[in-house]
């Protein structure tokens, strides 16, 4: 497995399968990510049957929670006979939640909640979801919360790749460097030519982060210096304008918007690339790894 296959798969992840994507938008992916929710929408298409998908992301991640929208019709699939299965064989893997509309009939309710949390034993709870995204935010979070679904992260990275860069002027004097990772807490930087002698625990105010083309101001104390191989390595906190931990409005959202979009991109690339190696009955990328 190549590191970067195994940056991908580890970490838990959360996805929702076949959901409805007016009540789910990829606004809301953001917003879960930047409270340290790696979360993925799983929607059936051509490439893959939807049932062969949920089996392969149960053998390809290790730590997996699954949502489904059991109100979503589609083809070849009993939710209670499909989730029961999966429950089944990768219960000890995947924490497994449903999701349905929102009911006014208490009966309703409770025969999906005896369903699903009673007969199946699903762990993840039963949701209700309204036309109001605000209330499906604020409801979702919790449940994600309830589930554990950060892991043993506090935030999530993403890894960078050459094109992500970093000035700093401090002192009257600029130095530059190649972003390593960056999330909405930390970045880490190797600076190219000189190395600057700035001790632990500086706060520098001037920093610009250059990710994907948009421009980041920030502040950041060097928190940690450490070689690893060649590469002289430093780690900065960011700072607000307050002085205190993490990152003002604007810059929050920038720097959110590069991990989500960095991480959402490859991990969709490798479930396409997973999902067309087992359409044409080839190995999939990251399976055979995780078996057993």
């Amino acid at each position: 497995m190549s590191a970067v296959s195994s940056e991908l798969i580890s970490g838990r992840k959360t996805f929702f399968v076949a959901p409805e994507l007016t009540i789910l938008p990829e606004e809301s992916l953001k917003f879960f990510y930047q409270l340290g929710y790696e979360t993925h929408c799983l929607n059936d298409d051509f490439i893959l049957p939807l049932r062969d998908k949920v089996k392969l992301l149960a053998e390809m991640f290790p730590e997996l929670i699954l949502f489904f929208n059991v109100d979503r019709r589609v083809s070849g699939i009993s939710w209670p006979k499909f989730i029961e299965e999966i429950q089944h064989e990768y219960g000890d893997r995947a924490v497994i939640g449903v999701q349905y509309n929102k009911r006014s009939d208490i009966n309703e309710i409770r025969d999906i909640e005896r369903r699903y949390l009673f007969d199946i034993g699903i762990s993840g709870g039963c949701v209700p979801i309204e036309y109001q995204k605000s209330r499906n935010l604020d409801l979702l979070t919790k449940v994600l919360a309830a589930n554990q679904a950060n892991g043993r992260r506090r935030h999530l990275r993403a890894v960078c790749n050459e094109a992500c860069k970093l000035t700093i002027s401090h002192r009257g004097r600029t130095w530059k460097g190649h972003l390593r990772d960056v999330s909405v807490s930390h970045f880490s930087v190797t600076f190219t030519g000189e190395i600057p002698d700035i001790p632990l625990y500086e706060k520098i105010e001037k920093i610009q982060l250059f990710l994907r083309g948009v421009m980041c101001n920030v502040t950041g104390v060097l928190c940690l210096k450490r070689v690893v191989g060649r590469d002289n390595i430093h780690v900065f906190v960011f700072r607000t304008a307050s002085d205190r931990e993490g990152l003002d409005p604007e810059q929050l959202e920038r720097v959110n918007n590069y991990v989500y979009s960095t991480c959402n991109e490859k991990v969709s690339n490798l479930l396409r690339d997973g999902f067309t190696a087992a359409r044409n009955g080839l190995v999939v990328p990251g399976k055979t790894e995780l078996a057993g």
